[in-house]
């Protein structure tokens, strides 16, 4: 390794211009390495403390406020459910006595009569109840075969066996949910027992959407909604939010009790409790969704953080300020130790008193800078005799740096055609790749192919072969620009690398290499029969676009494309695929 002197004290402006350089080398050290410096690892020891304090305050807070939600929405739900399935309840009972308190009204036992007055006074008597009761779509006597005797309100069309089943009840009930005209209803119904044994029973139609608006109250959440969701998982009823769709039906464990997370077939994400109606087999459903029920979660995190964010910057900025404090003294003695170990002997170093750290270290390197001095008289005295060893030692280098590079020239150059070889030009792809990348410019590609070359050599020999690489390797290089880059590829396959080129400059310059080689007369020694061999190749194009894979091996189908439709051509690999497309 040669010896290089150690620089004499240099005037003021130039160590002024040494320490600028100095700093700005100390910047970039730092850039690359962000934990090299004290105030660095100080700081960044400060925030992530403060960070982790911030984080495990938040996840407790969060935690805390989402317990609490929870345990206020398992308490809330279930009592909102109880609250409603006594009212629907209460509802359905108040129902079944007002018909069986009907039913005992001797206009309405007369019904039963054939004679055409008592049914006339039954129907006045039911239109005066209904406009009492509205809730009653209709309200209608069935003799015993389920044939109507007389019919007030709507007329929707019941079908014959659902009549039948209707006239057969033997206790005042309230029946399931049956589909009539498009319209879901359910039937209040009482037998009647009239003079001579004949046998009847009075009806009453109430739609389910009164069992909806019996649903609506205080209790629906916020942004949530009550259902009534049959044992099939079918929505009868519902009160609060939008009308779920077959599909969207809650996928809650309607057995289960206490409060459930989960996702309808939407995908939304809701808050639940479920309750057993036992009097049709029915499950009472409140949710709300889970983003609103834990709204304050999100409100807690958000000010947490702001809160830790605040503190995280305020701790920061005093470690800043104590960090500095210690730093600048010490960072002071490292330039100057700095310029020491660069050779300056004349540097000086302030006195500190005391017995503290930064005292003993100016100490140390004040004593260092005197032995400095008194060493430099030796130095000079060697200077001449290792200057003189220095001088031999550099023209050896300079022997060997000229053999290394005729070394790199030969292992980046194909012995044969004295193109670039395989290596290189995978080197300078890469290069040209990323520069395709940061600046947009666009790449192309060429794969030269030398069309029937395996037949060549059986026809001619190897060292016509040979030759013949060597020529076209020749012709290559004084056809492209200068900006290209053609290397051998392997065997007959040549590559040219085209920077700045697009698909039209590709194709012009792939075309213009194909008609050169198709001018030129090959042969072994230049004379006879082998000095007239005209050689054909084939071109393949690509355009880089985003991926280096990619664009050799569209290359390559491009190649092979112009190989299938007769060689001796230029193929775009873009006109491949469209084929392919098209086909």
């Amino acid at each position: 390794m040669a010896w290089v002197p150690m620089p004499p004290p240099g005037i003021p402006a130039m160590a002024a211009s040494s320490t600028s350089r100095r700093g700005i080398g100390l910047l970039r050290t730092l850039a690359r390495r962000p934990f090299a410096s004290l105030p660095s690892r100080i700081i960044t020891l400060v925030f992530s403390a403060a960070l982790v304090t911030s984080a495990a305050v938040t996840w407790t807070a969060t935690s805390a406020t989402e317990h609490f939600l929870r345990r206020q929405i398992s308490q809330r739900f279930p009592a909102a459910l109880e609250r409603v399935s006594e009212r629907v309840q209460l509802w359905y009972e108040q129902r079944e006595r007002d018909l069986d308190t009907f039913s005992r009204s001797e206009t309405i036992v007369g019904s039963l009569d054939p004679a055409e007055r008592a049914r006339g006074e039954a129907r006045r008597y039911l239109v005066y109840v209904r406009e009492g009761f509205p809730q009653y779509r209709a309200l209608f006597v069935l003799d015993a075969k389920g044939e109507p005797l007389v019919w007030v309100g709507a007329t929707p069309t019941i079908p014959s066996t659902l009549r039948a089943t209707l006239s057969r009840i033997e206790l005042t009930q309230t029946g399931g949910v049956h589909k009539v005209d498009g319209e879901q209803v359910q039937f209040v119904s009482t037998p009647l027992a009239g003079p001579g044994g004949r046998q009847g029973s009075l009806h009453a139609m109430v739609g389910v959407d009164a069992l909806s608006r019996l649903l609506a109250g205080d209790e629906i959440p916020r942004g949530g909604r009550i259902l009534v969701v049959t044992a099939d998982g079918q929505v009868v009823a519902q009160a609060g939010g939008e009308q779920p769709q077959a599909a969207s039906v809650p996928q809650l464990q309607v057995r289960a009790p206490g409060v459930q997370e989960y996702a309808d077939a939407m995908g939304t994400r809701w808050v639940g409790s479920v309750r057993r109606f036992d009097r049709f087999d029915w499950s009472l459903v409140v949710e709300e969704p889970y983003e609103l029920a834990f709204a304050p979660v999100v409100a807690v995190i958000r000010n947490t953080l702001a809160i830790n964010f605040a503190i995280v910057l305020v701790f920061g900025g005093i470690a800043l300020m104590i960090t500095r404090s210690i730093v600048e003294p010490i960072r002071a003695l490292s330039d100057r130790a700095r310029r020491i170990a660069q050779g300056e002997t004349e540097v000086e170093i302030p006195g500190t008193d005391g017995q503290d750290e930064m005292a003993v270290l100016s100490r140390a390197l004040q004593e260092m800078v005197a032995r400095l001095q008194r060493n430099q008289l030796e130095l000079e005295r060697q200077k001449s005799e290792i200057g003189r060893a220095n001088a031999e030692l550099l023209d050896k280098n300079e022997e060997l740096r000229r053999g290394n590079e005729l070394l790199e020239q030969l292992s980046f150059t194909d012995g044969l055609t004295r193109l670039h070889n395989h290596r290189f030009f995978q080197d300078r792809l890469r290069v040209e790749v990323r520069r395709a990348d940061r600046t947009g410019e666009q790449l192309a590609l060429l794969l030269v192919d030398i069309d029937d070359f395996k037949a060549l050599n059986d026809r001619h020999g190897h060292a016509v072969g040979d030759n013949v690489l060597r020529q076209v390797g020749g012709v290559l290089n004084e056809s492209v620009r200068e900006a290209d880059l053609p290397a051998r590829y392997g065997g007959e396959e040549f590559v040219v690398l085209a920077p700045h080129t697009g698909k039209v400059g590709a194709l012009a310059l792939a075309e213009k290499l194909r008609a050169a080689i198709s001018r030129t007369r090959f042969g072994g020694d230049g004379s006879g029969a082998e000095a007239t061999l005209q050689v054909s190749v084939s071109v393949g194009v690509s355009v880089y676009g985003g991926d280096a894979r990619r664009l050799f091996n569209d290359a390559d189908r491009a190649l092979y494309q112009a190989k299938a439709t007769g060689k001796d051509c230029v193929v775009f690999a873009g006109d491949v695929d469209a084929e392919s497309e098209e086909s």
